[in-house]
């Protein structure tokens, strides 16, 4: 995988450090350039203009580094790819630094497929960006609320006392938060909490909770585990594994021009995504292999064989496809919620279903 910092990505594109601009910005850049659901066709069946044909290398972006609880991500098009027309290795996908910039990178054609969570993909669509979400490679993740010490119950992280480290706004770790809270009937979303602190990595989160500078998070099982062996004191308030039934974690979108004229190409990269899924979870032993094959520094093997089991008896990994209509419902309401997201969304407006349905036809149903 190419990783590739803010400043790198300005230089390749000629934006002087100073000039990245916000989302909001961005969305403003785009209402000049016109309103894109006029030239789209994500639900009209309409055809691929490149004639059917297979780009074997499309250029996919990703906004963090892939880890075992959605590793199709990458497995799939890097080890699955072949089988349908596709010829991309690990580096061949680039990690970005930020949702922006990735945004960015997808605009100016640098990246032809985004992958990111799917409520930060909600919000760019939300704020008038011209992108359809085609494929969902994590549906779940191994997510948990973690205290420590004295803080044993979820309504404890209204006291004005409890520090609670959470990702920022608009965020998979905050949509990953507010969704537990949610199933466990907390009463209270993310926002209401009142002593919190932004803190975007879930490593740091975890190192945080670890360090006693914050009394509660959302962070990895595998990272509390760790947390507990060393302390002693951690206590999972909630999990988003067997929890939350409808949420969709995260998300490949795509301009829907650019839909509209590569839909085979799309649909061979979320059949490798659906291929790729069935075989890591058949074994163990297929599992820890595509870990080792496709993640840099693997985590132990303890940690691993937890996370397959999670995996396994949970919906994680989207060996069925996964993009329905009842679990992007569920993210927009979420995100209505949370308040960040504006518009009256529906999952007409925000899905291409060409793609799947081709995928499905490509891989068997």
């Amino acid at each position: 995988m190419a990783e590739v910092s803010r400043r790198e990505f300005l230089h390749r594109s000629g934006i002087g450090a100073g000039g990245l601009i916000s989302l909001g910005g961005l969305s403003a850049l785009l209402a000049a350039c016109g309103d894109d659901d006029s030239t789209s066709s994500a639900n009209a069946g309409g055809k691929d203009s490149s004639g059917g044909k297979v780009n074997p290398k499309p250029k996919i972006g990703l906004s963090s580094t892939p880890q075992p609880s959605y590793l199709p991500v990458i497995a799939g098009p890097v080890m699955a790819g072949g089988k349908y027309g596709l010829s991309i290795a690990k580096k061949d996908v680039t990690v970005l630094d930020s949702s922006t910039t990735l945004t960015q990178s997808t605009l100016s054609g640098q990246v032809d497929i985004a992958g990111q969570s799917t409520i930060a993909h909600l919000l760019l669509i939300d704020r008038g960006q011209p992108f359809k979400i085609f494929a969902t490679y994590s549906l779940s993740d191994d997510f948990v609320i973690a205290s420590r010490g004295n803080v044993t119950d979820i309504q404890q992280l209204k006291d004005p006392k409890v520090v609670v480290a959470t990702d920022s706004p608009g965020g998979a770790g905050q949509a990953v938060f507010d969704a537990m809270l949610k199933a466990s009937n907390a009463g209270f979303l993310v926002t209401d909490i009142p002593k919190k602190v932004i803190v975007e990595s879930s490593g740091e989160r975890a190192s945080a909770l670890a360090s006693g500078d914050a009394d509660a998070t959302v962070i990895h099982v595998v990272q509390a585990n760790a947390i507990q062996k060393e302390k002693g004191d951690v206590h999972v308030l909630a999990k988003l594994y067997g929890q939350v039934p409808d949420f969709m974690k995260e998300a490949y979108a795509a301009r829907s021009d650019w839909l509209d004229k590569n839909l085979e190409t799309a649909a061979a990269v979320t059949a490798s995504v659906i291929q790729s899924s069935r075989d890591l979870i058949a074994s163990y032993d297929a599992f820890e292999a595509g870990c080792k094959q496709m993640i840099d520094e693997p985590p132990p093997a303890s940690d691993l064989k937890q996370v397959y089991e999670i995996i396994k008896e949970n919906p994680v990994y989207p060996t069925d496809g996964g993009l329905t209509d009842a679990r992007i419902q569920y993210m927009i309401d979420l995100g209505k919620e949370e308040g960040i997201l504006k518009t009256d969304l529906t999952p007409d407006k925000v899905l291409d279903r060409r793609v799947m349905k081709r995928a499905l036809e490509l891989v068997g149903s």
